[in-house]
């Protein structure tokens, strides 16, 4: 029987999960405010736009280093722990930058040395949360915890530099930092509350075991799925051919023929689609559902199709809007998958294998679009990007695994982890 659409946010009802997912947007708004209070405290120090990408292009590289470790690390020290000490380690931070700031003119070495021990702390967060949710949430209802989770985020991201915007043109940078400072130790407050199941190796075994051997346990994971790795490939490439270059091309093809303040009408359309994108997931369920994460993906090739063709900006509005709504419903589809297919104790490393992809992706993304656009032109760039979204989704749909692996509900439940269709799952 289908389930209401308000029955889906029944989980804010509930005591602990609410408060896990209190803590995550807390966070996450006040994340989504610090690109816009470092640009403008970076300005206030002497600093031009040189000196801005600087600073944001460091908070890239600690992320591909560190999350495989945070991911280990987090299923030998347990989640909650994890995640409480990167929110209090990131609060800290920002508070000495704030003291530094109203104390001393900070050079760029010091902007710089902020962002990287920031990602450094940030890249023990994500991989925890990954496997923290299921041991909140019932595993029947990962799909719309995930759901949830990915709403409350993309919300957050789009307040967050709106907030930000309106607080700096009537206050100073070093504000906005403190009030992320604060959003941090909330979400650590509210974690500690939360009452959650230990399904993590936390044992003594566990806590025995080299880090470099649960390392390697946690590539054997990874690499024996074929679903999981050629599912985080075929995402990946995507993001560097298409999803990467559609955002660096657009503000060229867009932005300097139409203006500024259209292209981030696009954005921000990408981003109300990317809210949509998690509403529609806490309503459907899919009985193939890493099949249908692929074609997820034909949002961003209709985007970039949009963008070579010049068609007016309501229209490419349409496609951004499109492409934000099927990139947030994939990213449901592979983490409810990731949750219930993947044993517990080793969740936070296999996860952490797609946050290094996503990071790594985006880095090569950014990096080869100019310099290829301005000898191809960009319309080339974009017609390529278009063709591989379509080629490559017809070969993933037929990679045998992607139809075989379905949801079990209530796998987590019962100690047991997901398996493909026309087994029975395991348990404990």
């Amino acid at each position: 029987m289908a389930v209401s659409f308000a029955e889906r946010f029944s989980l804010l009802r509930e005591r602990d999960p609410r408060l896990l997912f209190l803590a995550q947007a807390t966070s996450v708004l006040g994340s989504s405010m610090m690109p816009v209070a470092l640009a403008f405290a970076i300005l206030g120090t002497g600093g031009g736009t040189d000196e801005i990408g600087w600073v944001m292009g460091a908070q890239t590289a600690p992320l591909i280093v560190f999350l495989l470790l945070g991911g280990t690390l987090a299923d030998r020290w347990g989640r909650r722990a994890t995640m409480i000490g990167s929110d209090l380690v990131r609060a800290a931070l920002d508070a000495a930058v704030v003291i530094l700031l109203l104390t001393t003119q900070l050079p760029l070495a010091g902007f710089v040395l902020f962002v990287v021990l920031r990602s450094v702390a940030a890249s023990f967060f994500l991989p925890a949360l990954y496997g923290f949710i299921p041991e909140v949430v019932p595993g029947a209802r990962l799909q719309e915890a995930n759901a949830l989770n990915t709403t409350l985020n993309s919300v957050g991201s789009l307040a967050g530099p709106a907030l930000a915007g309106l607080l700096v043109t009537v206050t100073e940078p070093h504000w906005v930092i403190t009030i992320d400072a604060a959003t941090f130790v909330v979400s650590a407050l509210l974690l500690l509350a939360v009452r959650a199941r230990p399904t993590t190796a936390d044992a003594e075994d566990g806590q025995a075991t080299p880090v470099h051997h649960q390392l390697l346990q946690g590539w054997r994971e990874f690499s024996s799925r074929t679903w999981l790795w050629s599912l985080l490939v075929y995402t990946s490439l995507s993001t560097a051919l298409v999803l990467c270059p559609a955002m660096v091309l657009g503000v060229s093809l867009v932005g300097a023929r139409h203006g500024a303040s259209q292209w981030g009408l696009v954005l921000a359309a990408e981003g109300a689609g990317a809210v949509l994108g998690g509403l529609v997931a806490m309503r459907l369920s899919f009985a193939r559902p890493l099949l249908a994460s692929v074609f997820c993906t034909f949002g961003l090739g209709v985007f970039a199709a949009l963008m070579a063709l010049h068609v007016p900006v309501p229209l490419l509005m349409a496609g951004a809007a499109l492409s934000g709504g099927g990139f947030a419903l994939l990213h449901v589809l592979w983490t409810s998958s990731l949750q219930t297919q993947v044993p517990a104790d080793a969740l936070s490393r296999v996860s952490a294998y797609d946050g290094v992809a996503t990071v790594s992706s985006m880095t090569l993304g950014y990096w080869w679009a100019g310099p290829v656009a301005d000898r191809t032109g960009p319309e080339a760039v974009l017609w390529c990007g278009v063709a591989w979204i379509v080629l490559s989704a017809a070969v993933m749909s037929g990679v045998p695994d992607l139809r075989r692996v379905v949801p079990v509900p209530g796998a987590r439940e019962h100690g047991g982890v997901g398996a493909p269709a026309g087994t029975e799952p395991s348990g404990t």
